[in-house]
């Protein structure tokens, strides 16, 4: 599938936040859930008015995901290029509002980026290229506000895995894995906290795709362990850590790409049992679908 990206929705709210904020947040939060991306927007953009600096910077962050998310639906109604790239153009404003009333937020930097990244995929290859490291430092920036931002090492991660490698880009196959390892264990972790509500199945797609594209053989994975390690060790800033972080991980004695036909079987077998999945869920259910008819 096309996107970079994912719906980050958070269960805790920052406490400066009024009561009527947090009641107006968790309601724009559901109707994302439930694909009603228009109406979440607006719910967002009709309380700026009375909201705070922080207040307005949630809200904002927030009316920048859903415009990124109208952006995918007209891109799946075939509407012109041009359209397309104003609703993430538009997103992007967003962010720079939540930026402008709160620097401190760290989800401002990743949606904007996010956005950053859909008009880059719509506009074409070679500004996909251009954009790649204007995205990669907003992400970067997100981690020094938050280094356990799962959704940041997710994105970091496609872009790793997508990109080409020096010297045009930036791209790295192994990276790529190590970042979506880091990306889904953190993800647990924050549901296990009750900072999340539920784990999120993309991350498990992307790392799977990751994993497709290094197709390293089981000997080579373990071979390559002891210099994982010694970068793990020597790891000092976020990215290095989520480029690294392999290390930490108890592989299984496959090959890569047995295992991730093995997550991708484990992810449709977990989604097709919720009976009510949210929009995305869908979505993942789809991919992954798709991409065990591909891998046959």
């Amino acid at each position: 599938m096309r996107r970079l990206l994912i719906a980050a929705v958070t269960l805790l709210v920052p406490l400066c936040l009024s009561a009527m904020a947090v009641d107006t947040i968790a309601k724009i939060d559901g109707l994302h859930d439930q694909g009603k991306y228009e109406e979440a927007r607006t719910l967002a953009l009709e309380a700026v008015s009375s909201a705070s600096q922080a207040e307005k910077a949630e809200l904002y962050w927030r009316a920048s995901r859903e415009t990124l998310e109208l952006g995918d639906e007209a891109e799946d109604r075939k509407e012109s290029k041009d359209a397309i790239l104003k609703y993430f153009e538009k997103g992007q404003e967003y962010a720079d509002m939540a930026i402008a009333a709160n620097p401190q937020n760290n989800l401002a930097y990743y949606w904007k980026s996010s956005n950053i990244g859909r008009w880059g995929q719509v506009k074409g290859i070679l500004n996909s290229l251009f954009k790649a490291a204007p995205m990669k430092e907003l992400l970067l920036k997100d981690l020094s506000l938050d280094a356990g931002h799962p959704d940041a090492y997710y994105v970091l991660g496609q872009l790793y895995r997508e990109l080409p490698g020096a010297p045009l880009s930036f791209g790295d196959s192994d990276d790529a894995v190590s970042l979506g390892r880091m990306a889904v264990d953190l993800r647990v972790r924050a549901v296990q906290a009750g900072t999340e509500k539920e784990l999120n199945y993309s991350f498990y797609l992307q790392l799977a795709k990751s994993l497709w594209k290094r197709n390293l053989s089981a000997a080579k994975r373990a071979s390559g362990l002891a210099k994982k390690q010694a970068a793990w060790q020597s790891a000092k800033t976020p990215l290095e850590k989520g480029s690294a972080y392999e290390a930490t991980v108890q592989l299984m004695a496959g090959s890569d790409r047995e295992e991730a036909r093995q997550l991708v079987n484990w992810i449709t077998t977990e989604l097709s049992k919720i009976a009510s999945r949210t929009a995305g869920q869908d979505d993942d259910l789809q991919d992954a679908r798709e991409l065990l008819a591909e891998w046959k």
